[in-house]
């Protein structure tokens, strides 16, 4: 269970999470998607096919039919890269609570469609904990009236979106994220990472990163935060199933301190590569996990699906918010990986990412 000697308040203090229905204790949000995404618009993705048939299927809705044509080609449908009908995740979200869940945190940022009021309807709806995030994901989806802020800018609204609300609304961020990060890294991009220091170590709020496809990004990112003044433990840098594929480059990215992310479970394709690693199936993933667990990293690991497009929803022939929780545990089982250690990517380890200090009586 979760250890909430570790999470208790101490003197004058509390520790709290913001989710868009108030705040909540970190022992109450039980089984935790740190790294997902409900309403989004992923559009500036989207990529002409030149064939004129292709085009056809590009500009038609995801159905039965095309489905096959849209798992090779998911950039190249537009209906693909939005989730934006709320009543389609509320039912998509409502397998994962019956499957045992418990919090979602969307890591969508305001750049890329994030609907914060929807956010609240799929909360109320499912009885989900939901933690909305702050953020600047990657270069290409920044407006312009991001790219002509400077960093400390761009950090005090961070600022304001966590301690007053987003946009200026009532709903306050739980989290720094989704940051975007390629390969190499954008000036814009490293600007926008200043910002997301600044607005951590005025909050304490964790940041989650998108690395660049590269193995050493991790790496280069954690030095550059670092330099930045950031504190490593508040930091995830996710995709980590994409992006490093050797064990011993996995230990280092640990040593740092950070929250090591596998969140691409679900998502087994051989002809998907992200830059020069080819994507693992889960059952790599859950080697490289147990590895890292034998190792010592067991309360840094979190898990989740990163699901934002229509083909990895069930209702489009996909695995899902509940994959985790209904298939991917019981194969952690046999492969050795205990139930205090799951325990703890699922429940514990995220509350602690979550947890903000305030004072009692706030």
């Amino acid at each position: 269970m979760v250890d909430t000697a570790a999470l208790a308040s101490t003197a004058g203090v509390e520790q709290v999470v913001h989710t868009v229905a108030g705040d909540v204790a970190p022992s109450e949000l039980g089984v935790v998607l740190p790294h997902e995404h409900v309403l989004i618009d992923l559009g500036k993705f989207f990529e002409e096919p030149t064939d004129p048939i292709e085009r056809d299927y590009a500009n038609a809705e995801l159905t039965l039919e095309n489905l096959g044509w849209v798992r090779f080609h998911h950039r190249q449908s537009r209906d693909n890269l939005v989730l934006s009908d709320v009543q389609t995740q509320i039912e998509e979200l409502r397998q994962f609570k019956e499957a045992g869940g418990g919090t979602v945190v969307e890591l969508t940022p305001a750049c890329a469609g994030q609907d914060v009021s929807g956010l609240v309807a799929l909360s109320l709806a499912t009885s989900l904990h939901v933690v909305a995030s702050t953020g600047v994901y990657l270069d290409e989806f920044q407006s312009e009236l991001t790219r002509t802020m400077s960093s400390e800018q761009i950090g005090e609204r961070m600022v304001r979106d966590i301690t007053e609300g987003i946009d200026g609304g009532e709903i306050r961020a739980g989290i720094i994220g989704e940051m975007g990060c390629s390969w190499p890294l954008t000036v814009n991009e490293e600007k926008a990472l200043r910002g997301a220091v600044y607005a951590q170590l005025a909050t304490g709020a964790s940041i989650s990163i998108h690395p660049g496809r590269h193995p050493d990004a991790p790496g280069l990112l954690l030095d550059l935060l670092s330099s930045f003044g950031a504190r490593l433990d508040r930091v995830v840098i996710g995709h980590l199933d994409r992006t490093v594929p050797e064990h011993d480059e996995l230990v280092a990215v640990g040593r740092s301190g950070c929250f090591l992310e596998f969140d691409l479970f679900g998502q087994e394709s051989s002809y998907v590569r992200y830059g020069p690693v080819d994507l693992p199936n889960d059952a790599t993933r859950i080697k490289r996990i147990a590895a890292l667990i034998d190792a010592g990293f067991e309360d840094q690991i979190l898990v989740s699906h990163d699901i934002a497009v229509k083909k990895w929803l069930s209702h489009y022939g996909g695995h899902g918010y509940d994959h985790i929780l209904k298939r991917v545990v019981p194969r952690m089982k046999e492969h050795g990986i205990s139930d205090d250690a799951m325990q703890k990517m699922l429940v514990s380890n995220p509350a602690r990412l979550l947890a903000l200090s305030q004072p009692v009586g706030h």
